[in-house]
């Protein structure tokens, strides 16, 4: 900038001189405006369709969902005391007095239990879906969550939260955002307007659930890197119509006796054969995998799978002596919610040894 332009700028006309007593300097108030940390989010989810993963975890952008009061029942609801600028944090629980900026009404914050929390079949892993909805002023849409932590528990009534440990009521996260180091997410208000409207559904591996209790904790901060300016934010348990899991895959794993990849009359299905989804396309079946059993008649069944996904299904063999007849691996791709993909066979001839 020149150095006439800066003049201007504080209102200071070079062709005269000035004595302090005829002109002052002043600060002026501007509006309150949130200001970027220097990092980037882990995961950025301002674009619509965009996604992220945290430590396993998916972080996916939400389209409008028709949530709102009566619609979803919301199990946490954080809302700062302040309207501008605030940090707000807290976790759901049937304990009262609250620890932060939880709303008190036992309608939006209370226990929830773990089979509360839908499950969902992403690339043949099973998830537990979560729904975030938040609220911001349009003119600053932006909006940070930096801290989330999920826990189990035997009781709907676990407190005491302690920031230096991370525990609550004692307990260890079986999930932690900040696992490993400090991440965090950007989220755009302005994407879905209006409360209630949902904005970021959450993924959390089924397996990290493990063995705990019957109850699910979330423990969540907001507005470190992008300030809370308008409202409350609020969590529920997902499952919208846009990610039901209602598709399903079928067939049969069967001895292609003639080796000619399709079966024919007579072929018969192979039982207690284990089918799987082979979510990282390895050939093999992984820990977290899911999969199967077939029946008597070496039919097989995967349901609860969510539409926009590929599965590819894989098949093991009874042992070294038998080879696939293809197509190996069968690639199925969902389309629509609800759809049901039927007739996936998986042949497999066994090789005869004949001695020297």
């Amino acid at each position: 900038m020149r150095l006439h332009s800066l003049k201007s700028w504080f209102g200071i006309d070079s062709r005269k001189r000035h004595t302090a007593s005829s002109t002052r300097l002043r600060v002026e108030t501007l509006e309150a405006r949130d200001v970027p940390s220097a990092t980037v989010p882990d995961v950025d989810l301002t674009t619509r369709g965009s996604q992220g993963v945290i430590n396993d975890a998916i972080f996916r952008q939400a389209d409008p969902q028709p949530t709102g009061t009566g619609v979803i029942r919301s199990f946490l609801r954080i809302q700062g005391a302040s309207a501008k600028g605030v940090v707000q944090q807290g976790y759901n629980t049937d304990a009262r007095p609250l620890q932060f900026d939880e709303n008190k009404s036992p309608q939006f914050t209370r226990s929830m239990s773990l089979d509360g929390v839908p499950l969902v079949n992403i690339g043949g892993e099973l998830y537990r879906e979560l729904l975030l909805d938040i609220n911001q002023k349009n003119s600053q849409p932006l909006l940070s969550l930096d801290e989330l932590r999920i826990y189990t528990g035997n009781a709907g009534n676990l407190s005491g939260y302690d920031a230096t440990t991370h525990t609550l009521g004692g307990q260890t996260a079986v999930y932690d955002m900040d696992a490993g180091g400090d991440h965090w997410v950007l989220m755009n208000y302005r994407l879905n307007t209006g409360s209630g409207s949902g904005d970021m559904f959450l993924y959390v591996p089924n397996r990290l659930f493990g063995n705990g209790g019957p109850y699910v904790y979330l423990y969540s901060k907001f507005g470190e890197h992008y300030a809370s300016n308008s409202g409350f934010q609020e969590w529920a348990a997902g499952l919208s119509p846009l990610t039901a899991a209602t598709a399903s895959i079928s067939g049969v794993r069967y001895n292609d006796l003639n080796g000619n990849g399709v079966r024919d009359a007579g072929e018969p299905g192979l039982a207690n054969v284990v089918v799987y989804l082979d979510a990282d396309k390895s050939g093999t079946l992984d820990q977290n995998e899911v999969y199967t059993i077939t029946d008597a008649n070496g039919n097989f069944t995967f349901n609860n799978l969510t539409s926009g996904a590929d599965y590819i299904v894989r098949a093991t063999k009874p042992d070294d002596t038998w080879t696939e007849t293809g197509p190996e691996p069968f690639e199925v791709f969902i389309s629509v919610a609800g759809q049901s993909v039927t007739g996936v066979e998986l042949g497999v001839i066994q090789m005869v040894i004949v001695p020297q």
